[in-house]
């Protein structure tokens, strides 16, 4: 889409356009110093959102496909600061500019920014810093406005070319539609779940980056319930049997990104997600009108996570199970805790309509409840699960040791489990000079929010560098990451997952990036192994093509006496052992070492494609 010259007075009118900016909990941030995202969709001029560094961006999701025709904003400082930024839609599969410029430096108030309309359920505010009185890398707003159309809710019916399992992994599910006999509703599993999908029930609406679940007031129910649902099932791996899990027994975790986008009449209550466990449930995600609950057994309002809950707002839910404890997480929230000890448990998503012919009317097709998911990921760590793509899980190593971080809270990086830089080189504390003299590596770039730790690298050349606070000879380690170059030009980032000998000298010691790539965007996975004892350095490569970088894999190194080996989502895809000569040890024989998280710079102090690094999890095993 060609990029359109920036508006600096007053906007053209659109008179057939509203206001469809999302409530807060839809606005996301890369980054952010305390001012949050959420403050932007406030009505408030005096709270901002401010994200250090080139390509920190603002993310607003609309909750649904919408036309978008206009972005407002209103800049911190504005009457001194010309912000450099662009504006982009999501398009389904990428991010497409459709502005590219800068505010006017003249006031604080709403700039609007047209561009010629656009179908899209997400829009993002791409920051290159400021200029005008100083420059600066900060992106400070304190009020963005998107303007368009958002259309009837129904203009997305069919879909488009995507199957639900092309967005969501189905491997280990089942799914009933409100379809069937009389008590006896269709129930799809695997493999014949890999391709089906079902207008209007169970599909992927454009713009094909979430898959829409269904359920009918009059649609056909299970015979121990006479509310009908569209809705997942958590299955063995393989989706073949169905599974059962104890809550005092290992650690079982299950993340949902979604939104509620429609209530049946009369009785507005659908339920998003849940654990189940025997003949009920024992806790939900359960939307009455407005108000967001989270239930415990048949108490419907245990604890009220909000009560003015907008339809198509997205958000995450994730459940932590371990010790006989269920606790709850909302945007990366505790929530509540729960004490429940059973061992015939369960997870469920999708829509589950707390309505029927008898309570809510009309009785029709037309009259339904409706959940979209945009991600799903099921996990168990201790062995009994069904995510087969963790090697923790299908080689049984146990429960993870206490150094491991889930990332479920917001803020720096847990201090006591990580080392970050320190100092104060080029004038900021908490920064070192960066890899082999480039840029800087910075405490500022590691930062944890939304149950997750983003690194990243700036275009001046600031990057993250992370010590996990362990050193031991031998151990188990697995890391869920993926990466992204977030800038459109400029030298690239590496990303290492790497353990590091604790002596520091790794031509007498040895060296393991097991995990090593030398772009951001890469479709390929490489290893380095450094052989200890080596003043030449020898090292063994591995590489495997294609891995698409972009995406959320499991990556996962084993380090013991008899050999180091790699894998990825599972899969074991390399193996190395001995090679003792007169010019090295052998290969598995480091003395002792800890684990490095890394967004190298091997570029220099500026001229670096904006990119991060984004951890979900790290485990740490005996």
């Amino acid at each position: 889409m060609a990029v359109l010259a920036m508006l600096l007075g007053p906007s053209t009118a659109h008179a057939a356009d509203v206001r469809i900016t999302p409530a807060a909990g839809a606005v996301t941030a890369s980054t952010h110093d305390g001012n949050e995202p959420g403050n932007v969709v406030d009505d408030d001029y005096g709270t901002r959102w401010s994200g250090e560094g080139d390509g920190a961006w603002l993310q607003l999701d609309l909750g649904a496909t919408m036309t978008v025709t206009h972005i407002k904003l209103a800049v911190h400082k504005g009457t001194t600061r010309q912000n450099v930024f662009q504006l982009q839609y999501w398009d389904g599969s990428s991010w497409a500019t459709v502005h590219d410029g800068r505010t006017s430096g003249t006031t604080t108030g709403l700039e609007s920014f047209d561009f010629d309309p656009v179908r899209t359920s997400k829009v993002r505010y791409l920051g290159h810093g400021y200029t005008g009185e100083g420059e600066g890398d900060w992106n400070s707003l304190t009020e963005v406005e998107v303007w368009g159309s958002p259309g009837d809710g129904d203009d997305d019916d069919g879909g488009g070319s995507k199957l639900p399992s092309d967005v969501l992994d189905l491997s280990n599910w089942k799914v009933t539609l409100p379809i069937g006999d009389e008590e006896d509703p269709t129930e799809i599993f695997q493999p014949e779940l890999d391709t089906y999908s079902h207008d209007p029930f169970f599909l992927v609406p454009d713009p094909g980056d979430a898959v829409r679940f269904r359920a009918p007031v009059n649609g056909v129910t299970t015979g121990g319930s006479s509310n009908p649902r569209s809705e997942l099932r958590e299955m063995e791996s393989g989706g073949g049997d169905e599974i059962e899990w104890s809550s005092t027994s290992g650690t079982h975790t299950m993340t949902v990104r979604e939104s509620f986008t429609h209530l049946p009449e009369e009785k507005p209550e659908v339920v998003g997600a849940q654990i189940h466990g025997g003949d009920d449930d024992v806790t939900a995600l359960r939307l009455e009108g407005s108000r967001l609950w989270i239930t415990k057994g048949d108490t419907t309002d245990h604890h009220l996570i909000t009560d003015d809950y907008a339809l198509g707002t997205v958000f995450e839910i994730k459940y932590v199970v371990s010790d006989g404890e269920i606790k709850i997480y909302f945007n990366g929230e505790l929530e509540t805790t729960i004490d429940h000890s059973d061992s015939t448990n369960y997870f469920k998503t999708g829509a589950y309509t707390q309505a029927h012919c008898g309570n809510s009317s009309p009785c029709s097709d037309d009259n339904y409840g409706e959940v979209k998911i945009y991600g799903l990921d099921v996990t168990h760590g201790d062995g009994q699960g069904s995510d087969q793509t963790q090697a923790a899980v299908r080689h049984n190593w146990g429960t993870p040791l206490p150094i491991s971080d889930e990332f479920n809270y917001t803020g720096p990086v847990d201090s006591a489990k990580w080392a970050t830089p320190s100092g104060d080189f080029g004038g900021t504390e908490g920064c070192w000079e960066g890899h082999a003299g480039n840029g800087r590596r910075c405490a500022k770039n590691s930062t944890v929010a939304n149950g997750m730790l983003t690194m990243r690298g700036e275009a001046n050349g600031d990057t993250g560098w992370l010590r996990q606070k362990r050193d031991a000879q031998y151990g188990r380690w697995e890391i869920r990451s993926r990466s992204e170059n977030i800038g459109s030009s400029g030298g690239l980032y590496h990303a290492l997952h790497l353990i590091w000998p604790t002596a520091g000298n790794r031509l007498e010691n040895g060296e393991y990036d097991w995990v090593e790539y030398s772009n951001p965007d890469a479709q390929c996975l490489t290893a380095f192994l450094h052989y200890p004892e080596s003043p030449s350095d020898k090292k063994e490569r591995r590489d495997l093509c294609p891995v698409n970088m972009n995406e959320w894999h499991n990556f996962a190194f084993e380090w013991t006496p008899e050999a180091l080996v790699g894998y990825i989502d599972g899969a074991e895809w390399f193996r190395l052992s001995g090679g003792a000569d007169s010019d090295r040890g052998n290969i598995q024989s480091m003395p002792s070492g800890h684990l490095n998280i890394q967004l190298d710079n091997f570029t220099g102090d500026g001229g670096l494609r904006p990119a991060v690094f984004e951890v979900d999890w790290v485990r740490v095993y005996e």
